[in-house]
């Protein structure tokens, strides 16, 4: 056999061998019907045919393929062993693995006559609510009683003025404090009792600035608040916007 004949033999022995690396990486075969000790005897016969960069990088090819299939042997578990495993296994077990690798992607639910006598039955059995109570040592039963906006505001749940009242309530408050100076001292004017009420004011003195029932002053680091006689409320607002941190170590220093 000459030379070139040995040579395109083992070409096609080892593109043969490729080929079939390939089928089992896509899983197409059973890596498990290749023989290792064959491949490899293969490659290794046919390493002295190696000549030219293309038969070199044909034999990487087939070593890479190989040693991929030998890889991928250790993740493929055998059909046969599969089957071998779930003969063993009862029926209990079975049910518990179709729970446990079980995650299905749609759901359908209805109602059935089976499923409607037990949710009848269990409001049957169902105690009453005051039977249930008792279990409880709650003590007398209190009915419940009506109430009165007064009562809801002092517990926060509704404002007892609305806001546009409050609103007119602090601008007379600001008229009458400027009536003499003609001007306020901002952060005398929003200081409160609380904190809280302090962030309340500065609030609702930041809408009579913005919808024209007071003007906003600076002088230097003071701050002045001069009330209008006559506001001129708009409806879009002021286009201009002068924010105020507010924080206790602020009201601190303005004292």
């Amino acid at each position: 056999m000459t030379e070139k004949v040995r040579r395109s033999s083992a070409r096609r022995e080892l593109e043969e061998l490729i080929q079939t690396c390939i089928s089992i990486e896509n899983r197409r075969f059973n890596p498990f019907l290749l023989d290792i000790t064959e491949a490899l005897r293969i490659i290794r016969r046919h390493s002295n045919q190696l000549r030219t960069l293309d038969d070199h990088l044909l034999d990487m090819r087939a070593i890479t393929g190989v040693a991929r299939v030998v890889e991928s042997s250790s993740l493929f578990v055998d059909p046969s062993m599969v089957q071998q495993k779930l003969d063993s296994l009862s029926r209990e077990q079975l049910a518990e693995f179709l729970l446990l690798s079980w995650h299905p992607i749609v759901e359908l639910e209805q109602l059935t006559l089976a499923s409607t006598k037990e949710a009848k039955e269990f409001w049957e059995r169902m105690l009453s609510f005051f039977e249930r109570r008792k279990r409880l040592h709650l003590g007398p039963f209190v009915s419940p009683d009506a109430t009165d906006l007064g009562e809801l505001a002092r517990m926060r749940v509704v404002e007892e003025k609305a806001y546009s009242t409050k609103m007119k309530d602090l601008w007379k408050e600001l008229k009458d404090s400027a009536e003499n100076d003609e001007r306020v001292d901002y952060w005398n004017f929003i200081r409160a009792s609380d904190f809280a009420e302090t962030i309340a004011r500065a609030q609702l003195v930041s809408f009579l600035v913005t919808y024209g029932y007071a003007n906003l002053q600076r002088k230097g680091n003071s701050m002045f608040l001069v009330p209008k006689a006559r506001p001129d409320p708009h409806p879009e607002g002021s286009p201009l916007s002068f924010p105020i941190p507010i924080t206790k170590e602020v009201l601190i220093r303005a004292k």
